[in-house]
């Protein structure tokens, strides 16, 4: 066969640390996107979800010498990479006829690296839909793949990077993801993004015209490129006929970015009656929202708002570049509360410029604000960030930073954080990051609201997060 894409195993001890037994294995939408796209173009693909199988480097290895593929895809990120590196090394040795490309933001950035050490044949730099398929075509009609533009390939001691593809400018062009591929009974969404079941993401945009520091989004660029409404209903609409889903998530860091967008696609919906049929949960800015919109999203089926609220000190928000200030988030979680949206509040502690102070806000915002959920990560400057590049220039990334697992939003003492701010210890930040949620969570009103009124933690979700919390 052509073509096979690999969702690759990655640590449940890595990606949430204490919390892992809250962790739920997500739809790889970037993965069903790019099967899709080689189905749509006529080339042969096959998806193996290593992650929901555990299979790990022995799973892939059984996988491809069944299929005995032209081309296995791995995408890599981060905080996952060592893991993905140990999959390639399991594929390339079960099947060394096979060519594998890997992609994603940390295969984009570490490219040179990856293809000197010989892990894996092809790197796709930026978006991968199209490139796939140019890979797909020259390696089975073994032409020069010199010839395709966005990859990075090694040519005996030379690495080759060919000329930049242009970004899909037409979001529309794209097919609908290839979920049928995918064991889709076994996904599900995280807890506090999931509010009707069964759900899974889907995608309306690309690009961010905001510039926070800690973010790698940029590299999908500047300039936000969005799908029409008419295009992402249809979509949602597939999905309930086709899947039985009753809820999307949204994966764009933003939507709706504005007014307009949000009103046209709450009517769109409306308009198809979807919105008696499927509900939806989005991220946005807390700068971004108004009633009239956030009234008219609630009547076509939005349930739950994430927002970015990040710290609860303004000096500390101007030094990430967030182009906000704290009372925004007081309105937009009051708004949110006076239209019936429930809220996420995302949280960090830890990042560049906190200190005990600064971190306290953080938290007595949290307890303030009382979202529905209240989600706490430790800063983590990921490669690509305006941040990563800031602090490895400043020597502040400590011990071995090229030990990816420690980009984890979840450390612990035996896989300790990459960056500390001044003056804090890693038994400080680890002790700090279980006290937040501590604070915002083991109090009568939080419990009873997740366990009553929410009812998306099940009992055993509570029990799970209570041991998170105070087990020793």
């Amino acid at each position: 066969m052509a073509t096979l894409l690999i969702n690759p195993t990655a640590s449940i001890e890595t990606a949430g640390g204490r919390f892992k037994g809250l962790l739920t294995a997500m739809p790889p939408i970037g993965l069903a996107l790019l099967a899709a796209r080689l189905r749509q173009q006529g080339r042969e693909v096959a998806v193996y979800d290593s992650f929901i199988g555990r299979g790990g480097p022995d799973g892939a290895a059984r996988e491809v010498r069944r299929l005995r593929p032209d081309i296995v895809g791995l995408p890599v990120v981060t905080p996952c990479a060592t893991e993905v590196f140990a999959q390639a090394a399991a594929v390339r040795a079960a099947c060394p006829d096979s060519v594998i490309v890997m992609g994603n933001i940390h295969a984009d950035l570490f490219a040179e690296d990856i293809l000197r050490k010989g892990i894996a044949d092809i790197v796709v730099h930026g978006e991968a839909e199209d490139a796939i398929v140019d890979v797909d075509r020259a390696v089975t009609d073994k032409t020069d793949l010199a010839l395709v533009r966005g990859i990075s390939f090694r040519r005996g001691d030379e690495v080759v990077r060919t000329a930049p593809r242009p970004q899909i400018e037409d979001l529309d062009t794209l097919p609908f993801p290839a979920w049928d591929l995918f064991p889709m009974e076994h996904y599900g969404l995280f807890k506090f993004a999931q509010v009707a079941t069964p759900a899974t993401l889907i995608s309306g945009s690309r690009g961010c015209p905001y510039r926070c520091t800690f973010c790698s989004l940029h590299v999908m660029g500047p300039r936000r490129r969005k799908r029409s409404v008419a295009n992402l209903v249809d979509e949602i609409e597939w999905l309930h006929e086709r899947f039985g889903m009753k809820q999307v998530a949204f994966v764009d860091p933003i939507f709706p970015i504005s007014r307009k967008e949000g009103l046209q696609f709450a009517e769109e919906l409306m308009r198809r009656g979807l919105h008696r049929k499927v509900q939806w949960v989005t991220e946005t800015r807390v700068d971004l929202l108004d009633e009239e919109m956030l009234r008219s999203c609630r009547e076509s089926g939005l349930r739950r708002v994430m927002f970015g609220i990040e710290v609860g000190d303004d000096a500390v928000l101007e030094g990430m570049n967030k182009r906000f200030v704290v009372d925004e988030s007081r309105a937009a979680i009051a708004l949110c509360r006076k239209v019936g949206v429930q809220t996420v509040g995302f949280f960090m502690v830890g990042v560049p410029g906190d200190s005990p102070a600064s971190i306290e806000k953080t938290i007595e915002l949290a307890r303030e604000l009382e979202p529905d959920f209240a989600k706490f990560t430790v800063f983590v400057p990921y490669p690509g960030t305006t941040d990563y590049n800031n602090l490895k220039a400043a020597g502040k990334l400590l011990g071995d930073h090229e030990q990816w697992s420690r980009y984890s939003s979840y450390p612990t003492h035996d896989n300790p954080p990459v960056f500390l701010p001044e003056g804090m210890s890693v038994d400080d930040m680890i002790r700090i990051h279980r006290r937040a949620f501590r604070r915002v969570y083991a109090r009568p009103s939080a419990i009873w609201r997740h366990l009553v009124k929410i009812r998306t933690l099940s009992p055993l979700d509570a029990m799970r997060g209570f041991w998170a919390l105070y087990a020793t």
